[in-house]
């Protein structure tokens, strides 16, 4: 990996290229868009995700299921009976903030999450006891939209907040939609009188939903197996159902206020066979020219999300969460 500073950014660029990397670049090429299609345009009637954590975590983790509304939120922690808690002292372990994350899965607004983001967020986030991650897995459009969807954010989040020792951290995340109603939702936390995250980590957020920058979308297009510009719309606007303008910070948070992120550290990372990529170049560089701190990874021929594709063993999916774990200490 190479590393630039530029002002407050880092960008640091990974450029392996495996041979399994390159060999699941062909085959989502060949197969990935006709099944995806499917859900994008025949969506579940109820608009509930039902998804539930892969049994294999329970042996290291322990996973509870929250109450909220009817929605699917669940707490991953590490099992008190992990090594690493009784290695510590207690006065040293009376030291430790307790640490909170509130991860939003990428859905594209009307597709279910993967059984993979639990993997990836447990891997990821949840190196210690002190650290617990809650998976928010939002209702779907068209069936819910986002009037009624945004604000229970919020409150959730508010939640979360509650329960927080006094010296307790808490951050928030999200991978592509729900990496851009992560930024989002940092932009709106002052207005609602809501403490402010230590960190945000966003992974190929969506950042824009005005239709202009198609152009910049479509010279990438080409490369990206995984999603489609029109696809990609389409599901904006089910989102939107028309209920505000397409330029609304709430959907597109590029266009919204970055001066409250000035104290927070963005980790974020885009793959450059992505065709959120132009958004997140643009997205960067105005956090760079606001003075937040950022620490950015790009993936040189990597498509949508990879670091979540670890079923396939990609070494460039591992030194992504390395990298990730590393920026967000």
């Amino acid at each position: 990996m190479d590393s630039k500073k530029s002002g407050t950014l880092t960008l640091t660029t990974s450029s392996s290229h495996s041979f399994r990397a390159k060999a699941l670049y062909l085959v989502l090429r060949l197969f990935y868009s006709p099944v995806i299609s499917r859900f994008v345009e025949n969506p579940a009637e109820s608009g509930h995700q039902h998804i539930k954590p892969p049994k294999s975590l329970s042996k290291k983790f322990t996973i509870q299921k929250r109450d909220f509304y009817d929605w699917s939120v669940y707490d991953i922690s590490l099992k008190p009976s992990s090594k690493s808690k009784s290695k510590l002292k207690d006065q040293d372990a009376e030291k430790i903030p307790e640490r909170r994350m509130m991860y939003i899965p990428g859905t594209g607004f009307t597709i279910p999450t993967s059984p993979e983001h639990f993997k990836f967020v447990s891997k990821t986030f949840v190196s210690d006891p002190y650290s617990t991650v809650t998976v928010v897995l939002h209702p779907l459009a068209p069936k819910h939209t986002v009037s009624s969807v945004y604000p229970k954010f919020f409150e959730l989040y508010s939640q979360l907040l509650d329960s927080l020792t006094s010296n307790g951290e808490i951050d928030i995340g999200g991978d592509s939609s729900g990496g851009g109603i992560s930024l989002s939702m940092v932009q709106h936390l002052n207005s609602r009188g809501l403490r402010l995250p230590n960190r945000l980590f966003i992974m190929a957020p969506s950042v824009d939903f005005v239709q202009p920058k198609a152009s910049d979308m479509k010279k990438v297009s080409d490369l990206d197996p995984l999603q489609r510009v029109d696809q990609s719309h389409a599901a904006h606007l089910k989102w939107v159902n028309g209920e505000m303008p397409l330029s609304d910070p709430i959907v597109s948070p590029i266009r919204g206020n970055f001066h409250c992120l000035k104290g927070i550290k963005v980790v974020g990372l885009v793959g450059t066979y992505d065709i959120l990529e132009p958004d997140c170049i643009r997205l960067r560089e105005k956090m760079r020219d606001e003075g937040i701190e950022v620490e950015w990874l790009v993936g040189q021929k990597m498509v949508h999300c990879w670091p979540l594709m670890q079923a396939y063993l990609l070494p460039e999916g591992k030194e992504a969460v390395g990298w990730i774990r590393q920026k967000m200490k």
